[in-house]
């Protein structure tokens, strides 16, 4: 592997970025967050996402987390979110002295989706946007989300708005930041300016904003969770996939401008019609 191509480069600081690979998929990587803690004011260790739970993301995040020298009993993990190439193998790598931190809206979708019944309903609520889902249940058969996830419910940690974490020589304000997900969480450091959004924000690809229980207009959401953003003084964005953006702010008016001509889109192919979203 070359010096471009290395698993493991750091950030900024005690901050470091573990990539990891998402076999067969269009994002094809996962960046992993790693901020090393301080024995002088006794921070442990935080890693932010996790990947797929398969044995390919597995050995890469180990392996990763050996070159730095980092030990899961010393490591807490923070979730971002419900989907499973960002939570999928945190209870292969959990030890019984981390803590799991996420917010209580995903956290609960996490857990729910250890369960066939969870995809099922899944279904029915495609079904009822006109998707032809039938008797043939087609997330339980073809979503990551259920095939490489995790198997059994985890204990989280639920965290909220505002709620501080130190690691390192960082102090973490979760953002909630709804949208993506029900429960999304980033992480600001308002002294450092830096901010890992995960998948609220990208740089070159639109977050993908779709249905999701208990959640009726996850685009309202996601936009009103832009402006939220947009407010924070942020210096270095560190986001879940790819590279970030070269300017936050700017990428943030994009992503208002793409979801406009797509809705101005849709209502000039709908005209006076009646259609599902299907």
């Amino acid at each position: 592997m070359t010096n471009h191509e290395r698993r493991v480069t750091e950030a900024a600081p005690g901050i470091f970025r573990i990539r990891v690979p998402l076999p067969k998929n269009p994002l094809k990587e996962l960046n992993a967050w790693f901020i090393r803690g301080n024995a002088r004011t006794g921070t442990r260790n935080l890693l932010i996402d996790t990947g797929f739970n398969r044995p390919e993301c597995e050995e890469a995040l180990r392996s990763a987390l050996a070159e730095l020298g980092a030990v899961m009993e010393e490591t807490d993990l923070f979730i971002t979110h419900l989907h499973s190439d960002h939570c999928g193998l945190m209870k292969k790598i959990a030890s019984r002295e981390t803590t799991v931190y996420c917010s209580k809206a995903d956290g609960e979708i996490i857990n729910l989706a250890t369960e066939a019944k969870y995809w099922h309903d899944l279904d029915d609520l495609f079904g009822a946007y006109g998707f032809p889902v039938g008797k043939k249940r087609r997330n339980i058969e073809k979503h990551p989300g259920w095939e490489f996830n995790v198997r059994e419910p985890v204990a989280f940690t639920a965290v909220d708005e505002g709620m501080i974490i130190c690691a390192g020589d960082y102090r973490l304000r979760c953002v909630w930041t709804p949208g993506h997900t029900p429960g999304h969480m980033c992480l600001y450091d308002e002294d450092k300016k830096i901010l890992f959004c995960a998948d609220h924000v990208l740089a070159d690809i639109t977050p993908n904003i779709t249905i999701e229980k208990n959640m009726d207009n996850p685009l309202r959401l996601y936009l009103d969770s832009l402006r939220k953003v947009e407010q924070l003084e942020v210096s270095r964005t560190l986001t879940g996939h790819r590279n970030p953006p070269d300017a936050l702010k700017d990428r943030i008016e994009a992503l208002y401008k793409h979801h406009v001509d797509r809705l101005s889109e849709a209502i000039a192919i709908l005209g006076e019609n009646t259609m599902t979203a299907y």
